[in-house]
């Protein structure tokens, strides 16, 4: 397909779930809903922040344990483009912020793109693997909603696949693999990036890595959970922690492509719909839905606006600087890949 046939239906399929959000929100009672603001718990609200910060630390330590082997060792360089793709995540669709973060990184560090792209891709793929654990955890040990325990089957079924995908790319070929040589056209200089982008990860993936990978994926989905609760506690929602972990994976469903930006409203949606499923008022539900919201992307986006400019104006001098060490560790880092490959 097309750029522009693709952000054409990008563009219709945003727009749909607008009308959606709007046809939605004209149902809800919004006096109810913002005396419950009102009424929210501050300093439950700080901590419920704070807790939502861990998860994006936990994300930020995910990407960096992938990119060390790649040749990018700065653990705040992790740190600063995760929260910059975050707040930019708030204000875009289709999570451009990601991509955002692969460019900071890349510029800043002087390392291959196709690695950095790898450790991310790695970073993200945990964070899915955290969800679905999740997902069937709940279903097997919670007494969750028949909607959401009927997935266990199909969530423990594609853990057993990432299993098993992981047993393929951990096997290591005693022989140095010779790097494959490409014609000079696009499809080649596509496949040649293909090949260093499979060659970072295998050169990434190792049992620690992978190990402590799991262990921050769960502090991540265990620090979203209290994130949900709190907010609930502190709007005197009376809602039970089965129903936070409940609303917390139907809202998570699509966490992979937003349709809004913040996927702001689309939240909301599934929020209100999933806490009146449980027997709890519509009104009220959008409130800590707009509480969550607010808790999860303003602290995020004003600290992306503290920290991006810094990365976008400093990189190229930065760069200069250590053009000779970063030439260096680009290779090394390169031949490294060749060689575990």
């Amino acid at each position: 397909m097309k750029p522009g046939a693709k952000r054409a239906l990008r563009w219709i399929f945003s727009l749909a779930m607008l009308v959606a959000v709007v046809l939605y929100g004209r149902t809800i009672d919004w006096p109810t809903a913002w005396a419950a603001i009102r009424s929210a718990s501050w300093p439950i609200l700080l901590i419920a922040t704070l807790a939502n910060l861990i998860t994006l630390a936990a994300k930020a330590v995910t990407w960096w344990i992938f990119l060390r082997p790649v040749g990018v060792p700065s653990l705040s360089l992790a740190v600063k483009a995760t929260v910059a793709g975050a707040g930019l995540n708030n204000i875009l669709v289709a999570n451009s912020g990601d991509a955002a973060r692969v460019v900071f990184v890349t510029r800043a560090s002087g390392a291959s793109s196709a690695a950095v792209l790898a450790a991310l891709a790695l970073e993200r793929l945990f964070d899915l693997i955290g969800y679905i654990m999740l997902m069937a955890g709940a279903a097997y040990l919670l007494p969750m909603p028949h909607e959401v325990a009927r997935w266990r089957f199909a969530a423990v079924g594609v853990l057993l696949g990432i299993v098993i995908l992981f047993g393929v790319l951990l096997k290591r070929s005693p022989a140095i693999a010779v790097a494959a040589v490409y014609p000079s056209t696009i499809l080649g200089r596509v496949r040649t990036y293909l090949d260093r982008f499979m060659g970072s990860v295998r050169h990434i993936l190792t049992l620690k890595r992978i190990s402590l990978a799991m262990l921050l994926s769960i502090v991540n989905w265990a620090a979203q959970i209290a994130t949900y609760h709190l907010v609930a506690v502190a709007a005197h929602f009376p809602i039970s922690i089965v129903g936070s972990v409940t609303t917390l994976i139907t809202a998570n469903v699509g966490f992979l492509v937003r349709a809004t930006p913040g996927n702001v409203g689309v939240f909301q949606v599934v929020y209100g719909v999933t806490a009146q499923a449980l027997g709890l008022d519509k009104a009220s539900a959008v409130a800590v839905a707009l509480l969550l919201q607010l808790i999860q992307n303003v602290p995020v986006t004003l600290l992306a606006m503290l920290i991006a400019p810094d990365l976008i104006l400093h990189w190229r001098d930065k760069r200069v600087a250590a053009a000779p060490d970063v030439e260096t560790r680009r290779r090394a880092s390169d031949s490294a890949i060749e060689r575990a490959d």
